[in-house]
């Protein structure tokens, strides 16, 4: 049976139903990367994959990104476990390096545009979720271009801008959570301002908390205008929140789509399990695992 795609009330995101995303046909998974480029944002309710799974639809995408830098290990480097809780089952501490490493999430951003090659897909499992709070805000930066003005559209067409992680983080702390050879493998890079999306043609805003400022132009004032911008871009209707429930997976596309985290209550755990698909290159990429 074919997926069904219910779209959001929002310009971005679908709920898609009646599919398992562990046995999909090719002519399903067609229909999902069919709405998945049309609505940039799908949710796919109570799917309850393991992570062995999750990675194998995730590669379905393309190759996957590693995790943080290429320094850190897991057992398994595409997958990225974000959680407030630590081993012994205890919670980490709002001020702690890995309580502020998280918060950090909780403004608006795209996966890997600090890195040399972006990323191309987000995918979340969620597996623990608290009674209340630990929503997931998207946001429509293909709609945030058309609403440009044609003035400020054509300004911004040539821009290109710094995105550094080094940045970003340190306006929230918790750099000490990574080590001082994983932060020499993460370097400034330069991004444009405007992409045009590959699959579709649309041009969208890339900016975000990872883009610190506009080469060329006044360090200060760029990075208020890009602060500007995006905070012009996220906003109704081009805005959808998720709120979890546990198995949720959402697939969002990081070339065209900003997140965030709502946060939630200190004292409740909250654990999702996130793999990255590695942004399209014909160069060798050293993220992919």
């Amino acid at each position: 049976m074919a997926p069904e795609i219910t779209p959001t009330d929002a310009t971005l995101g679908a709920v898609v139903s009646n599919v398992r995303l562990n046995a999909l046909d090719d002519a399903a998974f067609a229909a999902i990367l069919e709405a998945w480029h049309a609505h940039a944002v799908l949710i796919f309710p109570g799917q309850y994959l393991s992570e062995e799974e999750q990675v194998a639809f995730s590669r379905r995408f393309g190759p996957l990104e590693r995790s943080l830098t290429k320094t850190h290990t897991k057992h398994d480097p595409a997958i990225i476990h974000l959680s407030n809780v630590k081993k012994d089952g205890s919670l980490w501490e709002a001020k702690s390096d890995t309580g502020r490493l998280l918060q950090g999430n909780n403004y608006w951003h795209t996966d890997s545009s600090y890195k040399r090659i972006p990323a191309k897909a987000s995918l979340l499992v969620a597996k623990v979720v608290p009674k209340s709070g630990g929503e997931t805000a998207f946001a429509d930066m293909r709609a945030a271009y058309d609403a440009l003005d044609p003035a400020m559209r054509a300004w911004l067409a040539d821009k290109i801008a710094v995105h550094s992680y080094a940045y970003s983080q340190g306006k929230v702390g918790g750099t000490g959570a990574i080590t001082r050879d994983e932060w020499d493998a993460l370097p400034p890079v330069e991004q444009p301002v405007i992409r045009t999306h590959p699959a579709t043609g649309r041009r969208n805003l890339y900016i975000g908390r990872h883009a610190s400022h506009i080469v060329g132009e006044d360090p200060d004032e760029s990075r208020k205008l890009l602060e500007g911008l995006c905070t012009a871009a996220c906003q109704a209707p081009r805005i959808h929140v998720h709120k979890w429930d546990v198995g949720d997976l959402v697939i969002w596309d990081n070339r065209c789509v900003l997140h965030r985290g709502l946060g939630h209550p200190l004292d409740q755990p909250r654990r999702m399990v996130r793999t990255t698909v590695a942004g399209d290159s014909d160069e060798a990429n050293e993220w992919v695992a």
